[in-house]
């Protein structure tokens, strides 16, 4: 019997590991070295890496989510070659194709692609035997004693697919470009979300020309008033 239940609970542990909830393997843009780059020496360069989600391997969870909700994650690459401090998404302007458009905010991205975990109760209702005689003739088995191994494997697989969901949350919010500070000189990386079932060629541009200079703008200088001319004396005040 005790043999029964060791192999029971080998199983267990392997549904636990191996079940259908999906972890989360880390994009890390800074370490990508396959980014499509665009023209350089500008006031701003950009590169950027479709299906950032498999740039590492893994996510196959996500990227099934990616898929199905119309999603596009992206790394990018951003280097500030003007003099000022530049905002994402005040300064600069990603245009997909020949249009301009706007990253999805970061939380939401990530609410969009997370996986199920409520699902995962399902398996609460997964029994087995341990121990019994099976009939090598009908195959059915008689005595032994019933095991809930169910409620393991449930909570494994939930706890795996929060915790994938969690980091993925993290990873998307540490990397997220809407208000991000790009100094003068700098290169940052970072993640976007589109919303956009296909793939173009991405373009970053300076809203203002302005931005690319840190010269701070000077007060007009306003001409001096002038003393109002005197008047006449008039006739007759001489002394």
């Amino acid at each position: 019997m005790f043999k029964h239940f060791t192999r029971l609970v080998a199983v267990g542990s392997i549904l636990v590991v191996t079940g259908c909830a999906g972890s989360y393997r880390a994009i890390q843009p800074d370490r990508i070295a396959t980014y499509q780059s665009t023209a350089t020496a500008s006031p701003v360069e950009f590169s950027y890496q479709y299906s950032a989600l498999i740039a590492r391997g893994g996510n196959k969870k996500y990227l099934k989510k990616e898929r199905k909700r119309g999603y596009q994650v992206v790394a990018v690459k951003v280097k500030n070659n003007t003099g000022a401090d530049l905002l994402f998404g005040r300064d600069l302007e990603l245009s997909f194709g020949d249009r301009p458009i706007v990253p999805v905010p970061a939380v939401q991205a990530a609410n969009d692609l997370k996986q199920g975990v409520a699902i995962y109760l399902l398996y609460v209702l997964g029994i087995g035997q341990i121990g019994g005689t099976t009939d090598p003739f009908t195959g059915q088995t008689t005595g032994g004693t019933l095991f809930p191994w169910g409620p393991f494997v449930a909570a494994g697989n939930m706890i795996g697919a929060g915790t994938a969901n969690a980091n993925l949350r993290k990873e998307f919010v540490q990397y997220d470009m809407a208000n991000k500070v790009i100094r003068a000189g700098e290169t940052v990386f970072g993640i976007v979300s589109l919303r956009e079932g296909n793939v173009a060629p991405l373009n970053l541009s300076l809203r203002n020309q302005g931005a690319a200079t840190s010269t701070p703008a000077q007060p007009v200088q306003q001409p001096a008033p002038q003393a109002p001319a005197s008047s006449p004396a008039p006739a007759g005040s001489g002394r």
